[in-house]
């Protein structure tokens, strides 16, 4: 059987290329793909040549090598079609699997994750995404009344402001987009702003005392040294970004020492102290149970390309005038 996938050929190219699918193994399954969501950063970061994974190795499901060729996505949302043996899954059932995006594949039964009923694909499919923000809040969680400031209001950056709201005294939401800072009105933040008015809106939300805590999710290296500068003694700065290898240069002023400020990676791993009670099951469940109460559809999706164009959806993505947020791919 023949499948099609999608590749990374060179900087801001993409090509479909035809990929055979064997018969599902012992404990894996074959998957037919619904819908696929583009991540923008770490998709982007490498369809743009601007990826720094050291090795495809902690993405089990890539294929080539880096740079390129590459085929790399990790949000494909479709239903088994076949069952190998000691897999936990029965044909009809609809999931999620950490695979690049390919109308059709098989795939480990540990890189799958079985959707509710109650969960439509489209929401599904933002569960990787939803994760990665889930990831950040728990890592260094908003406390009840600390202000809270996002900056970036990407998909990413959007569910961060979600989760903080949740808890935050203040909310500040950073983003240049004025389409993305009317598209974030949803969340109740008490301040929208573009980077320009971030600094007037932390001083007077946080009494003058700077954020609490910063979460940066906008992928713009600038925006980091701006999260330093926001935030207020003992405070925390959480980087949810990936800059693949574009420069970050900060300036370490005496503020940054004086103030004593903690600046806090997050990424695909899950924050070693929180091991014995989270895991990326927990991961899921949590994303698809918050999923299920957002209409992504209107809150964040913004184009809608059939699989066949693949390659027109990552330059939508890459087009600034485009005014894109989330992008999916439809399998037809």
């Amino acid at each position: 059987m023949t499948a099609t996938a999608v590749w990374f050929n060179a900087p801001r190219s993409v090509e479909l290329r035809p990929s055979a699918v064997r018969p599902p193994a012992e404990g894996e399954i074959q998957v037919r793909g619904l819908c696929a969501l583009i991540s923008v950063g770490s998709e982007m970061n490498l369809y743009r040549g601007e990826g720094d994974l050291p090795d495809l190795s902690m993405f089990p499901t890539a294929e080539g090598r880096l740079p390129f060729p590459v085929k790399f996505g990790y949000q494909e949302v479709g239903e088994v079609e076949a069952v190998g043996p000691g897999a936990r899954f029965e044909v009809g059932d609809r999931v999620f699997c950490f695979h690049p995006h390919q109308t059709r594949f098989t795939i480990s039964a540990e890189l799958v994750w079985k959707i509710p009923p109650e969960l439509d694909p489209e929401r599904a499919a933002f569960a990787g995404l939803f994760g990665v923000a889930l990831n950040a809040c728990i890592t260094t969680p908003p406390l009840v009344g600390d202000c809270v400031v996002v900056s970036g209001l990407g998909v990413i950056g959007t569910f961060a402001g979600y989760l903080a709201r949740l808890t935050a005294g203040n909310l500040v939401l950073v983003e240049p987009s004025a389409t993305r800072r009317r598209k974030s009105e949803w969340i109740g933040a008490d301040a929208v702003v573009h980077p320009d008015e971030a600094a007037s809106a932390v001083e007077e939300l946080s009494a003058g005392r700077g954020a609490d805590l910063f979460i940066e999710a906008s992928g713009a290296p600038p925006a980091l040294q701006q999260a330093l500068r926001l935030t207020g003694v003992e405070a925390t700065v959480t980087v949810a970004s990936w800059y693949g290898t574009r420069p970050v240069s900060l300036s370490l002023s005496p503020e940054f020492h004086l103030r004593r400020q903690k600046v806090v990676s997050t990424g695909p791993a899950l924050p070693a102290h929180l091991a014995p009670r989270w895991d990326r099951a927990r991961m899921r469940r949590v994303s698809f149970a918050h999923l299920a109460r957002l209409d992504v559809s209107t809150l964040l999706v913004t184009h809608r390309v059939p699989f066949d164009h693949a390659p027109d959806a990552y330059a939508l993505l890459d087009d600034p005038a485009a005014d894109t947020l989330a992008v999916l791919l439809e399998h037809r």
